[in-house]
């Protein structure tokens, strides 16, 4: 999934907030929507937008994004297993908010990525999958190069899947940059199967490149940085691999489900839905409209991608 913030800026009173949500109704209110899709699969991933920490010395910025360390639970709760934090808010509140969220994640037995540190997960059946992770805000060759080192280390640990997740664009921007796309080529010409794009806090394209997948953008999910975004489409991507003897098969077998980062549509109650009727056929041919200059792939009204 895309930009999950399990809490609330420093801007954010109480009233209607993660906060208050997570007092009212438990752990268990925020995924119960879409937490059979994440049960069901080998291993769920997630964008993790904000540090997990009681530190109240936070860096002077406009939003600063924080939850409690026991929201983990939102997380173990739900079978995420894995999560990203290579992004613009894992500093929010210095060092001392990193290394707790480093610890809560640990002590969960959630595996994460971030900067040049790579992890691994393995289902039940023997598979090794591995995650890297890293902020490229700026064209800064150090981050691009934590993509690129971590793709060849985890392929020395083992690793039978590499997703990179890169954090980067334009907010609001339903279409990848030049330097995203270049980016983008270049991390599964090193080496990643899938790779997976966050920032935006909206959706972007898709592009088939190479035999591998590229998730420019999959938006907000759980979010609780904002009490009502004006745009809540977003989706769960899926994607099945298949592997022989080790090795991995050609093909992309793949879909979205798509989904509204809230139940409700006239404010955010942090509880992201499956779409239906009209409203998953729209997010369908927004996602066609928003792959178009970049790909050679067509979702259809299933979500569904399919190679032309």
């Amino acid at each position: 999934t895309g930009d999950c913030t399990l809490g609330a800026t420093q801007t954010h009173g109480y009233a209607g907030s993660f906060h208050e949500y997570y007092d009212k109704y438990g752990q268990d209110y925020f995924f119960k929507n879409i937490r059979s899709i994440f049960e069901q699969d080998d291993f769920t991933l997630i964008n993790l937008e904000c540090v997990l920490s009681n530190a109240t010395e936070r860096v002077e910025k406009t939003w600063n994004l924080k939850g409690k360390p026991e929201y983990v639970g939102i997380m173990t709760d739900s079978s995420v297993e894995g999560a990203s934090l290579g992004n613009n808010h894992t500093f929010d509140y210095g060092q001392q908010g990193l290394d707790d969220t480093r610890e809560v994640l640990n002590k969960a037995g959630i595996i994460f990525g971030f900067n040049d540190h790579v992890d691994t997960y393995t289902t039940k059946d023997g598979i090794k999958i591995g995650i890297v992770s890293a902020s490229q805000l700026s064209a800064d060759e150090t981050h691009a190069n934590y993509i690129r080192d971590g793709i060849a280390e985890l392929r020395e640990e083992g690793a039978d899947l590499v997703i990179a997740c890169c954090h980067w664009g334009i907010e609001g921007d339903h279409y990848p940059n030049d330097y995203q796309q270049k980016l983008a080529h270049q991390v599964i010409d090193w080496g990643a199967d899938l790779l997976v794009g966050t920032h935006p806090h909206v959706l972007q394209g898709m592009e088939l490149y190479n035999g591998k997948m590229i998730c420019y953008s999959l938006g907000n999910f759980c979010f609780g940085g904002n009490k009502n975004p004006a745009d809540k489409n977003t989706s769960i991507y899926q994607q099945a691999f298949t592997l022989i003897n080790g090795e991995l098969q050609p093909g992309i077998d793949a879909q979205i489900i798509p989904c509204t980062l809230s139940s409700v549509s006239s404010y955010n109650d942090f509880r992201p839905t499956v779409a239906s009727g009209e409203k998953a056929q729209e997010i369908c041919n927004l996602m066609n409209t928003y792959s178009q200059n970049c790909s050679n792939i067509e979702i259809d009204g299933l979500g569904k991608l399919h190679v032309n």
